[in-house]
């Protein structure tokens, strides 16, 4: 069986390595302590066990857990965690495994026990998870033509939505998404991004002006691109209070 551990704390990652090789049916493949590397990796290879911290800096160890059953649907996940008994709770109610922090060896031999008697757990438990957990990103996934991308969030313009389709809109590319507008205007709201329209999501550190319309709607522009948003009526006196 092969496995990844992903942990930004270099402790617990060898601490957790150590216990792993004591069993010779597992096979460590690659250990990262950097989410984004780790996600980097994950995206082009499979692997049968991934050991993933749930918080850690610039991506949530939940929307790693997403892209990677999106991707390789075979992979069983067992989260690390040092959360709340609530945390714990959600994870039992959606039979995800994980391992407290810190952990003990008869727990981990529990986990790895219940991994192998059962088929791994399926996406939509991963995504309720994520959709009831409050978490932010600052790297999120994109998808040009079938290569997956890594994109940082504050190279981001705007999301745009057509046809039930999320498009990405960098300076110089467009991304299709994989995830609902409201997904994103729910993570990365505490980085300056705001509904505009029912179709746009807008980074406001990259808007250059406000331009007035009819009906009291405005156009909003960028500051590095020639491209023109909408702000509705019905969310103009929503803009001001956020930005007051």
């Amino acid at each position: 069986m092969r496995v990844v551990i992903v942990d930004d704390e270099f402790p617990s990652v060898e601490y957790l390595r150590a216990h792993l090789e004591e069993y010779p049916e597992l096979e460590i493949e690659a250990t990262f302590t950097d989410p984004a590397e780790a996600l980097s990796y994950l995206i082009r290879n499979d692997c049968d066990l991934l050991f993933l911290d749930v918080e850690m800096p610039n991506i949530s160890g939940l929307y790693i857990a997403e892209q990677v059953v999106h991707l390789h649907p075979q992979t069983n996940i067992c989260f690390i965690t040092a959360h709340s008994e609530g945390a714990v709770k959600a994870f039992e109610l959606n039979a995800i495994d994980y391992i407290p922090k810190p952990f003990t060896a008869q727990r981990l031999e529990q986990c790895l026990r219940r991994i192998k008697e059962r088929p791994p757990v399926e996406s939509e438990s991963f995504e309720f998870l994520s959709q009831g957990t409050d978490y932010s990103l600052n790297i999120i996934c994109g998808y040009n033509a079938e290569d997956v991308v890594l994109i940082n969030v504050q190279d981001i313009y705007y999301f745009e939505t057509m046809q039930s389709t999320v498009f990405i809109h960098t300076k110089n590319q467009v991304y299709r998404g994989n995830k609902p507008l409201s997904f994103y205007e729910e993570k990365l709201k505490a980085l300056y991004f705001f509904k505009t329209h029912k179709c746009f999501l807008v980074n406001l550190s990259k808007v250059d002006r406000f331009s007035p319309r009819i009906n009291y709607t405005y156009d909003i522009f960028f500051k590095d691109i020639k491209d023109r948003i909408p702000l509705s009526r019905n969310n103009v006196k929503a803009l001001k209070n956020y930005l007051h």
